[in-house]
């Protein structure tokens, strides 16, 4: 059986790589040392639909299918994997909210998160919490019409920079999803910096000291945050990063083939070298 990609999903991969090409690449090693993704760039990624990716055109979005998706991954990751991260936690809040949230969650976020005028962040793991996320110890109590909201997370992608977002806590000890708006009282954000890789995906620290959320920002029901909500907007987080690092592995292999038409050894380019000719991908 022989699978191809579709017109449609060839003429948008060369458009998510020219786009890459034009944009991202020429700067990445300086938001790389910056540790910084400039607000200009989010808002010409959002100018071409890619935060929406995930979105159904009814809320303005640009409904990708998930083979197109991972391409767009695949070119990102090509160029920057912290701008391939942005992708990945901001479609992951999208499908988390599409899929779960009510009808008014859907008509107040998704047109804005679609946009670029809102940045989502997922916030699961923390400091004695990340792959075991059953584990989490922050925690929501319900007083009046509002949930209060007391713990720490670490490692949220964007986060010093999010406008909203999805918080898991436990409620009556079962996990459930909060949105939480930037402005929430009681939320404080914390940059994380010196990171080894992925620099420029501006990391930070939450913490939530009686943190107020409306009653109404409660995503999914009690008791769906960690096998429903969290479960499927990690497999979109999942297949973000698989897809981008095959663009991380198609770039190396590229600058690597480049590289053995420029750099010459006892007088001859190396892929004239009788070992680099043997190399199965040569």
């Amino acid at each position: 059986m022989k699978t191809e990609l579709t017109p449609q999903q060839k003429a948008s991969q060369l458009a998510f790589r020219q786009f890459v090409q034009a944009e991202i690449i020429p700067h990445a090693d300086c938001f790389d040392q910056q540790e910084y993704t400039p607000p200009d760039l989010i808002q010409k990624i959002a100018y071409q639909g890619y935060l929406g990716a995930l979105v159904t055109s009814k809320y303005g979005g640009t409904d990708m299918d998930m083979i197109t998706f991972g391409l767009l991954n695949e070119e990102f990751g090509k160029g920057c994997s912290s701008l391939r991260s942005l992708l990945t936690v901001h479609s992951m809040v999208t499908y988390a909210i599409q899929r779960w949230g009510s009808q008014s969650q859907k008509e107040t976020w998704l047109p804005r998160l679609a946009r670029g005028e809102c940045i989502g962040a997922f916030a699961l793991s923390e400091p004695e919490a990340g792959s075991d996320a059953s584990n989490i110890g922050t925690r929501a109590e319900l007083r009046g019409t509002s949930y209060f909201l007391n713990g720490h997370k670490k490692w949220t992608t964007y986060g010093q920079i999010a406008d909203l977002y999805l918080v898991f806590a436990r409620y009556e000890d079962r996990v459930s999803a909060f949105l939480v708006e930037r402005q929430a009282p009681g939320l404080d954000i914390h940059p994380i910096t010196g990171m080894l890789g992925t620099r420029a995906s501006m990391l930070a620290e939450l913490t939530l000291h009686d943190c107020q959320v409306s009653q109404e920002n409660l995503l999914g029901g009690h008791g769906f945050g960690l096998a429903s909500v969290a479960t499927s907007a990690l497999d979109i987080g999942r297949y973000s990063v698989a897809c981008g690092c095959l663009g991380i592995a198609q770039a190396c292999l590229e600058a690597s083939l480049r590289y053995t038409s420029e750099r010459k050894q006892f007088h001859v380019y190396l892929k004239e070298h009788q070992l680099i000719q043997h190399l199965p991908i040569c």
